[in-house]
């Protein structure tokens, strides 16, 4: 699992790459902003600028016109300036040295010089003002008139620089201002202050005597700046979304971790208990059988008295008794890992082909004990239509069936338990999907509604007061998850006073590959490896009816000794050893045997499923086999892999 500070990390790293992306939008809008201001602000000076270097050409040249004339009379004056500075919106005129009015450029405008004011400074300057007008006087070289003023149109100023859109343009001269009409909007205030601009640029005319100051104000405009806000907001918004998602993600990836972590430790305990579980289990289950097989050969022998006989038939019924006491107990230690299993989703299937009549005969044989002694009897019905051989998961099956049969037997008031098994399979496409159908009733007096609950939940306790039993449903559901993780169905049916019907559908393959008989190996050497002596005396014992030359070893390094001395056929290893594991073992083995070339086969017995042993994948030339050792299981895939 990662660490406890990576949601807080993720959570910090969205927050922090979200104010990263914040910053640069802003700044990138600022910039923007700034560079619109700065491209406006140099159009209004280079305008200004041009404006007055033209006005200041055609000064120029009006001084140039009496310097180069010795006398110049009104109308050449006229003339000459008239035309000149029309375009412009200029006006020129020239005063005496009693500062009347000479020469005037345009005489159609003599009456806007009604207002023109002139006087002396301290320093003898001329200085004049006219209302709408910048004024600019110079000396000529003429006695009669030794000044020039030319008057600059504000209009013509204001035309000018109200090309500007959006910016306030302001001329200060000393004794007038002219501003453009953007001035006129009140100015930014507060926050909006942020994304206004200013400049200014003092210019002074040396030779004319004549300085103004020309500033720049530009504010952005306010949708813009919403605009901006907008996407900062939305990225805002979005980014601490996403943070919190991840965090949350985070968070929510470190409890399904820590979930599938305990669910892992879980299983690992369960699975070593029931490992631990099983083992006495098998041995008891291994003893009582070959307690019953010498019971039933001394039965046979005909010297007996009757006393005997039925003493020993006694300890025969006892024998069935105790074999039966021990299926349940594995029953239940089997329930229980499944469930868990079915819980977190663990359980998979491991098919191989199943001779489906002898299969049957199992079953009838697991119950004959409890019909005896319980009252009860199990009726086994297989359609004709069924193949002999299927390829199925024989041991979920087995607990899956003998599940529901334990149920009824349990529950049921009736004294008779029918179970009929037929195949269903369905075309699609290219493939045939099948599915193997076992109805199991009963004829008892049925389920309440409470106890058909526990397919939902396995922990509704039922209680039966007509029988005296209470119970769980652990069963009932571990069938019903059991089968939905690994394909298949349960349907349960059931009316008061007419019984119970439960219907399994179990996945199963139709075109199974019919094993051959394994004859040829029943000469042929097998090591048996476990470093239980009860399970190595038990499989030696069930082996010694199908296998002439059995040997077997408790431990790895003898093992390995006995297999590169007698190179055997088949080698039975279990997976858990004291001084080693059963796959270290086989490897060793196939490195052995590569070096003196023999056929061998290998099989790894174990208590956990095939899909928990760790590397088990590596090893394809090796086959899984689940505890408790069956010898109809083993000699079936025995002989289907004699076929390859």
């Amino acid at each position: 699992m990662g660490s406890r500070l990576t949601p807080s990390i993720h959570l910090f790293s969205g927050l922090l790459v979200t104010l990263l992306l914040i910053g640069l939008t802003l700044a990138h809008s600022i910039n923007e902003f700034k560079t619109v201001y700065q491209k406006k602000a140099q159009a209004v000076f280079a305008s200004s600028q041009d404006m007055f270097l033209q006005h200041r050409i055609m000064l120029d040249a009006l001084r140039s016109f009496f310097h180069a004339s010795e006398a110049v009379s009104p109308q050449e004056f006229e003339i000459f300036a008239k035309d000149l500075l029309r375009i412009k919106s200029a006006l020129a005129f020239t005063l005496t040295p009693a500062l009347q009015l000479a020469y005037l450029s345009d005489p159609a405008q003599s009456a806007e010089l009604n207002r023109l004011q002139l006087f002396r400074t301290e320093q003898g300057e001329l200085q004049a003002q006219l209302r709408d007008y910048l004024l600019v006087a110079v000396k000529i070289d003429e006695p009669n008139m030794p000044y020039l003023i030319y008057a600059i149109s504000q209009k013509r100023i204001l035309s000018r620089i109200d090309q500007e859109q959006n910016v306030c343009v302001t001329y200060q001269f000393e004794h007038s201002i002219v501003r453009s009409s953007a001035c006129d909007r009140p100015p930014a205030v507060g926050f909006w202050r942020l994304f206004a601009y200013s400049d200014e640029q003092f210019v002074v005319l040396s030779e004319y005597q004549t300085q103004f100051n020309l500033q720049v104000y530009y504010q952005v405009h306010r949708a813009e700046v919403i605009e901006v806000l907008v996407i900062i907001f939305s990225i805002a918004l979005l980014g601490s979304a996403f943070s919190i998602l991840w965090f949350v993600k985070a968070k929510h990836r470190q409890v399904v971790e820590r979930i599938e972590w305990e669910n892992r430790s879980k299983l690992a305990l369960l699975a070593s208990i029931n490992h631990e579980i099983r083992t006495p289990i098998n041995a008891l289950l291994g003893y009582s059988k070959m307690l019953k097989k010498t019971l039933a050969a001394r039965h046979s022998t005909p010297v007996q008295t009757d006393a005997v006989n039925h003493h020993e038939q006694a300890l025969s019924a006892i024998t069935d008794k105790m074999i039966w006491s021990a299926n349940l107990l594995y029953s239940v230690a089997e329930n229980t890992l499944n469930y868990s299993k079915a819980e977190v989703g663990k359980l998979k299937l491991d098919q191989h082909p199943v001779n489906l009549r002898e299969y049957v005969g199992r079953i009838q044989e697991y119950y004959r004990a409890f019909n005896r002694t319980s009252g009860k009897k199990l009726t086994v019905t297989v359609s004709d239509s069924l193949p002999d051989w299927l390829a199925l998961d024989g041991t979920k099956l087995f607990q899956l069936v003998t599940n529901i049969i334990n149920n009824a037997f349990k529950y049921s008031t009736g004294d008779q338990v029918h179970c009929y098994i037929d195949v269903h399979s369905s075309s699609t496409h290219d493939s045939t999907s099948a599915k193997l159908r076992i109805l199991i009733r009963d004829f008892g007096e049925g389920m309440s509604w409470q106890a058909k609950r526990a397919l939902d939940d396995p922990f509704i306790h039922q209680s039966v007061s007509s029988q005296g039993i209470s119970g769980m449903g652990l069963g009932l559901y571990t069938c019903k998850r059991l089968l939905e993780q690994i394909g298949g169905k349960l349907r349960l049916r059931s009316q008061k006073g007419r019984g119970t019907i439960v219907l399994l559908r179990f996945p199963c393959q139709l075109d199974c590959q019919v094993p051959e008989p394994t004859n040829h190996y029943v000469k042929q050497p097998l090591l048996l490896v476990d470093d239980n002596l009860f399970n190595l005396e038990i499989c030696r014992s069930v082996l010694e009816s199908h296998f002439t030359y059995i040997h077997s070893a408790d431990r790895a390094e003898e093992a390995l000794r006995l297999f590169q001395s007698l190179r055997p056929a088949i080698v039975i290893v279990d997976y858990c050893l004291k001084d080693s594991d059963g796959l270290a073992l086989i490897k060793q083995m196939v490195i052995a045997q590569a070096e003196h070339s023999w056929a061998c086969q290998y099989f790894l017995l174990s208590a956990n499923d095939c899909h928990e042993i760790p590397d088990l994948a590596q090893f394809p030339e090796v086959i899984f086999m689940q505890k408790p050792f069956s010898i109809e299981v083993f000699l079936s895939k025995l002989a289907t892999v004699s076929q390859r």
